[in-house]
């Protein structure tokens, strides 16, 4: 929540293309490694600046694609890229307009991920914290606690576990059937000593009051840098649910998507979320005609577990909903 909130109030801020400018423009020309985020650091002393120079600046078709060689007009208060000559783009079929290709990798900032989902395969594999040292109810940062785990042989002194909770049972927005849960993050715990049947562990963290009954699962620490990374092939699935299970979702939301590195998803890969295209009242009734879909958006790809992923949000241009159909950049 803490990034999105940055990221939104940023945006609350952020001055139209209209505005007049102060004084002359200045005319920068990207080089080899530039980012958004360096570019707005740099120039306008605002690394938080770069989401604007995609939302307001149409030469952008997508906010960390950008190229040695493209050119950006610096105003004192204002970054503007300029249109490139030259550049078609090309018509993936039944999609909309492509992305263009990076030419060299791309690193993006995002403050943190946002672990608010779990699966049902990963659920039948989570921990239990199952006791304390005392009758206490609560536990917080520095309690020792005892955890049954699944895998007790394969645990070992010094491994992580986040601490959650389960919340709202996620059904497939499109088959009905049951695919996970949302969760409350509770906080993270230290493996100290394997028993026979039983591991001791201490609490390093607490966002919230832990009691006997919270689930474990392995820690990931939170992804301060995105590498954007290519696709290797074609995936296609859909979006599952939101962070804090919100209905209406649009840029700088977290989802949770029905791919995960098991269906050879990866962190950083760039994905497009779009929905099928009703036709109009007076279409002419054809069951052999499909039509192409409503690009809707893009969202990059934050971490995956086994057949899930979170991914952010990049760009909507109208709210995004479950079921809403997502697939990777090839291009």
């Amino acid at each position: 929540m803490i990034f999105r909130k940055a990221l939104l109030l940023t945006c609350m801020l952020l001055l139209p293309l209209s505005a007049l400018a102060q004084g002359p423009a200045r005319i920068y020309t990207i080089k080899k490694g530039d980012t958004l985020w360096g570019i707005s650091e740099r120039f306008l002393k605002d690394p938080y600046y770069w989401p604007n120079l995609w939302s307001h600046n149409p030469y952008v078709k997508n906010p960390h694609f950008i190229y040695p060689g493209q050119r950006v007009a610096i105003y004192d208060d204002r970054i503007e890229f300029l249109p490139e000559e030259g550049v078609a783009e090309a018509m993936p079929a039944g999609r909309g307009p492509a992305l263009p290709v990076p030419q060299t990798a791309i690193t993006i900032k995002s403050l943190a991920g946002a672990p608010g989902f779990v699966s049902l395969e990963e659920l039948k594999s989570a921990g239990t914290l199952v006791d304390t040292v005392d009758n206490r109810i609560m536990m917080a940062n520095g309690d020792k606690v005892f955890l049954k785990m699944q895998n007790l042989q394969g645990t070992r002194p010094g491994d992580l576990f986040s601490i959650f909770d389960i919340d709202q049972e996620v059904l497939h927005p499109l088959t009905g059937e049951p695919v996970g849960f949302q969760v409350a993050e509770l906080g993270s715990l230290q493996v100290i000593e394997i028993h026979d049947t039983v591991a001791t562990a201490a609490i390093i963290g607490s966002q919230r009051e832990i009691q006997r009954g919270a689930k474990l699962r392995p820690y990931l620490p939170p992804k301060l840098e995105i590498t954007l990374k290519k696709a290797d092939r074609e995936l296609s699935g859909n979006l599952l649910s939101a962070l804090n299970g919100q209905l209406s979702l649009g840029q700088y939301d977290v989802i949770y998507l029905d791919l995960g590195a098991g269906d050879g998803l990866a962190e950083g890969n760039m994905l497009y979320i779009s929905r099928p295209r009703k036709g109009t009242e007076l279409a002419l009734q054809d069951e052999t005609i499909e039509l192409p879909d409503v690009l809707l958006g893009s969202a990059v790809v934050l971490d995956t577990r086994a057949h899930t992923a979170t991914a952010l949000v990049l760009k909507a241009t109208e709210p995004l909903y479950r079921g809403d159909r997502i697939f990777t950049v090839i291009e």
